[in-house]
Order: C-alpha cells, then sequence, then structure tokens
C-alpha cells in the first residue's frame, strides 16, 4: 500500500516468504499486513520499530541475524522498495494489465517465482543449505532425522548451525528476488531448474533434495555486525544499484499482480 497501491486490499495475490519460520507453509499466497506503527511518520522509524517490537521472537524474519543486521536488513529493503516505486509509476502510466506480458509475469508456478520463493524460504531458514559444503548440508539432515524444526519445539532451530555460521544475504537469493542488488542475478538463478523438486511437500521430505540438486555455491555471510569493520563488509553488499533498470522486474512484477 506505501509504495505501489494505497487501495490494495489483504487477498492482493503478492506471494511472500513467510516470516515465521516455524510454519509449515514457507511461502504466503498474499502480502499480509506488516503491523506498522503509525505513530511514526518515517518509514526508517516504522521499519526500526518492527523489528525491535519483534526482537525476542527468535522465530520471526532472518531468525541468525542480530537485531542491528535485521534492521539493516529492514532499512535496505525499504531502499529497494523506494527505487522499485519510481519504476512502477512509469509502468502503470504504459502497461496495460490486461496484456501478454502480465499475463506471463502472473503465472507464478510456471515462471519460476514460486518456486525462488520456496527455495529463498529454505535459505533462510538453513543457512548455507544451497552452498555444496556437506558440513552445513550433513548438520542440518542430522537434525532434520531427529527433531522437526517447522514444529513449536523452537530450541532446535535456536542452536541448529552453530556459530560462526551466519545467514546468507544477496548471495541467498534475495538480489534475485527482491532486492536488486548491485549485482545481476547469476546465470544459475535465471536457468536453475526444479525438475523433482516438489515445494508442496515438508522441509524434512526436502531438505536432502534441495542440499543436493539445488546447489549453487551460495555461501553464509563471513561476519556479524559487531565493529565497523564488519560494518564495511555488510555496507558493500546492502549498497544498491543505482541503475533503474535493475528495478524494472520486480516493479512490473508488482504491477501486474496488483492490477
Amino acid at each position: 500500500r506505501y509504495y505501489f497501491k494505497p487501495n490494495a486490499t489483504e487477498e492482493n495475490g503478492i506471494p511472500t516468504v513467510n516470516l515465521d519460520v516455524r510454519s509449515a507453509e514457507r511461502v504466503l499466497p498474499n502480502a499480509p499486513l506488516i503491523g506498522y506503527d503509525d505513530a511514526f511518520k518515517t518509514k526508517a522509524l516504522k521499519s526500526f520499530d518492527l523489528v525491535m517490537r519483534n526482537m525476542n521472537r527468535t522465530w520471526w524474519g532472518i531468525p541468525k541475524y542480530s537485531v542491528l543486521e535485521k534492521v539493516a536488513h529492514a532499512l535496505h529493503m525499504a531502499e529497494a522498495w523506494e527505487n522499485a516505486m519510481e519504476e512502477y509509476k512509469m509502468i502503470e502510466r504504459l502497461l496495460d494489465p490486461e496484456s501478454d506480458i502480465c499475463s506471463c509475469v502472473t503465472d507464478i508456478e510456471q515462471n519460476g517465482v514460486l518456486n525462488h520463493l520456496n527455495l529463498i524460504a529454505f535459505k533462510i531458514r538453513y543457512p548455507g543449505i544451497t552452498s555444496g559444503n556437506a558440513t552445513f548440508t550433513n548438520y542440518y539432515l542430522a537434525q532434520a532425522n531427529s527433531t522437526d524444526p517447522t514444529t513449536e519445539d523452537t530450541h532446535v532451530r535456536e542452536k541448529r548451525a552453530p556459530e560462526p555460521w551466519k545467514a546468507s544475504y544477496s548471495q541467498g537469493g534475495y538480489s534475485a528476488s527482491y532486492s536488486a542488488g548491485r549485482d545481476k542475478p547469476s546465470r544459475f538463478h535465471r536457468s536453475m531448474s526444479f525438475d523433482g523438486i516438489d515445494f508442496d511437500l515438508s522441509d524434512l521430505e526436502l531438505l536432502k533434495d534441495v542440499a543436493e540438486k539445488l546447489v549453487d555455491e551460495d555461501h553464509v555471510m563471513e561476519y556479524h555486525i559487531d565493529s565497523a569493520e564488519h560494518w564495511e563488509y555488510w555496507k558493500n553488499i546492502l549498497i544498491l544499484s543505482s541503475e533503474a533498470s535493475a528495478y524494472y522486474d520486480l516493479a512490473m512484477f508488482m504491477f501486474c499482480m496488483l492490477n
């Protein structure tokens, strides 16, 4: 509503990775109301407040991020959406939502969008799962054999990946699907085959296949934001492209889905 369509309903058709990582439903069929506090006027403070209100919920958002890192991510995404909003305004003037282009864009089961969102959900829940690193994958598979991480028993998820393993960021799918990072999506993300992957199955049933069949050498973040030096590492990843074309696809998707 804030960035694209003020009168968008809760049945908006925008598939969204579920912020509740305990849930068996990885991808929600509609973008939910996020719960911003209207007492704040700026998007920055609304985003900061949202993270702080959820800071004790270990199952919310990107679990392996610290509170500071979740704030950085929220502000990064706000900037990405702002950039996409400008492209949306242009597309809104030029494109007919009944066009063949929108027919293709909205067919999320055939065009790969739904598969990629499920993959992002896996990468958030199991950082490094597609890295090809046996240390990661063997750890998750061992955990999966003992406890279902999507249940209310969240203690397994909290200690699932010992330090220094941390959640991935732009390498973890966001640049390909949401954040329009400085680099173009890799050829792997553009041509990835999901043959033999049924995302209707549970995490437990899919972990092995995701780890073995969707290897993209996607590694986790090397550092937490715990020093000025490590902030520079994060900063280089968070800086968004200044090219309008980097946000065109995202804006096109939002326009076609919302109209």
